[in-house]
């Protein structure tokens, strides 16, 4: 009778176990991550409208804590809301994401919660409308204007990404950044008796105002994505 008990017992044991590793997945390795992402929000118009592209990738594997990742992105900028008409231009930079740890996780994926930090910059040629006032105040006029913009920037961001199939993921980010920027005229803008007015303000389109110096920015992202790697 006491040997029975002792096979059940182990036999309870075994199924415990095989139950219980089911449901723990394997840590991330080096590559299990290879997604790449196309931002959907950006294509619908939120300030300047662009074209972004992002690669997605595990170089390690996850710690104790978090889960990092390098993000690749490229940006091509193209015409907006009736403010700025975009000729051509290319931004590109990185990210370096950290995924959280969740509480009680057996493992780390590249879902949930992440902070991280990027660089990216590029150029842009961009024509504007530049309003001008007659000194003598007898009306004024508007000259459609050529515009180059080179500009560099950090930022850090928030974001969360979840799995919505085997392969496809969501991902949606806010940021906080500075930029050096550089806007220039490409044709000389002075006329004579007219005084330029005031530039524009509005905070999606301070990165093409006219000057040169530092500028806040905040760089959003919503993206659709599809993971070629192993995970």
């Amino acid at each position: 009778m006491k040997i029975f008990k002792k096979i059940a017992t182990i036999a309870l044991l075994i199924t415990v176990v095989n139950v219980h590793a089911q449901d723990v997945e394997p840590p991330v390795k080096k590559g299990d991550y290879k997604l790449l992402k196309l931002d959907i929000l950006n294509l619908m118009g939120l300030g300047v409208q662009k074209l972004h592209v992002a690669y997605e990738t595990s170089p390690m594997k996850a710690n104790a804590n978090n889960l990092p990742t390098i993000s690749l992105n490229a940006t091509i900028p193209f015409n907006s809301l009736n403010v700025i008409d975009i000729n051509y231009g290319i931004e590109a930079g990185a990210e370096l994401r950290f995924y959280q740890r969740k509480r009680n996780a057996n493992t780390l994926l590249a879902e949930g919660l992440y902070l991280g930090i990027g660089i990216d910059g590029g150029y842009t040629n961009f024509n504007r409308v530049v309003e001008y006032r007659a000194n003598n105040f007898s009306g004024g006029q508007e000259v459609d204007t050529e515009f180059s913009r080179i500009r560099t920037g950090i930022y850090a961001q928030l974001g969360g990404q979840a799995k919505l199939g085997d392969k496809l993921y969501f991902d949606a980010s806010f940021g906080l950044g500075w930029s050096n920027v550089n806007v220039g005229a490409a044709t000389n803008t002075t006329q004579p008796g007219f005084s330029q007015q005031s530039e524009i303000s509005e905070v999606f389109y301070l990165l093409y105002r006219e000057g040169k110096g530092q500028r806040l920015y905040t760089p959003v992202s919503v993206s659709i994505g599809y993971n070629f790697g192993a995970r």
